[in-house]
């Protein structure tokens, strides 16, 4: 049986469809009810509670073969993927698959990509299977603010002139079925971007080409954006580290393509194009 955390989030939540849509088992830890309405419509075993709560993670681990890890960017997080790895070595889980990203390298000063070093540092001396799963710069941020981009026609980040190499989070999803559901994954980091590097500004007239209406970007300056994620309620330590990730990205850290797509699905990695043509509906 194959578990999943973060199947209320973005990736975790496609992973769940793409599983559900395959007739592949799977259990999903959530909170509550409330964020788990399409899980619950779906052929799986919702189990609810905290992963803080070492009991409960070793009850939800009973007999599961494969976990998945995907967790949000919070200042524990650390500490609590540490005891996700311990508990699955503990109830006999056999392989983990853990959500990192493409900018996690050794000597990472970043909060978000540090934790992300260390985690990986940690199952890989677990002694059991791993797969580390390392995509770059999700697509769907875009959708995140789709209200917001739909009324101003502005798409607004700190990311200066930067290339980046954008991900559609349904790209890493069909590559987490996979590893899941074949063998040959075990103790293997896959990179996984977008088949092209592209700027901000390049976005934006992607967005104008392909939904028929002008849409620009909007470079704010990072301090102007740390106090707009302020206002929306994040904690200084999110604040900073959201800050430092997008400053890092500004700065190069995403500025190569891989093909991770092509090796692992046989086919070409989703476009900005194909995305925003997809999701059309959201922006116009």
């Amino acid at each position: 049986m194959i578990l999943l955390t973060g199947a209320t989030g973005k990736t975790g939540g496609e992973l769940a469809r793409q599983l559900n849509n395959a007739d592949i088992p799977f259990s999903a830890i959530a909170r509550s009810r409330d964020k788990a309405a399409e899980l619950l419509d779906m052929e799986a075993d919702v189990v609810f509670g905290d992963l803080e709560d070492r009991d409960f993670l070793a009850a939800a681990m009973a007999g599961i073969e494969k976990a998945v890890l995907i967790m949000p960017n919070v200042e524990n997080q650390l500490a609590v993927e540490k005891q996700f790895i311990d508990v699955a070595k503990e109830t006999g889980v056999q392989h983990i698959v853990y959500q990192s990203s493409l900018e996690s390298v050794p000597g990472s000063t970043n909060p978000i990509t540090g934790i992300h070093v260390a985690t990986e540092e940690y199952l890989k001396a677990a002694g059991l299977a791993w797969t580390m799963i390392r995509p770059g710069f999700f697509m769907q941020t875009f959708a995140a603010s789709a209200p917001r981009i739909k009324e101003s026609g502005n798409i607004v980040l700190p990311l200066g002139s930067a290339t980046l190499c954008a991900t559609d989070l349904r790209d890493v999803a069909a590559i987490m079925v996979k590893v899941l559901t074949e063998p040959g994954h075990e103790n293997q980091s896959y990179d996984i971007t977008g088949p092209e590097l592209i700027t901000m500004e390049e976005v934006a007239a992607r967005f104008s080409q392909i939904l028929g209406r002008e849409y620009k970007y909007v470079d704010l300056p990072l301090d102007a954006f740390k106090g707009a994620l302020k206002n929306a309620g994040f904690n200084d330590w999110r604040v900073n580290a959201v800050a430092c990730e997008l400053n890092s990205i500004a700065n190069g850290s995403l500025d190569h393509t891989t093909e991770t797509v092509q090796q692992l699905l046989g086919r070409e990695a989703n476009s900005i194009d194909k995305f925003i043509s997809d999701h059309a509906e959201l922006f116009r």
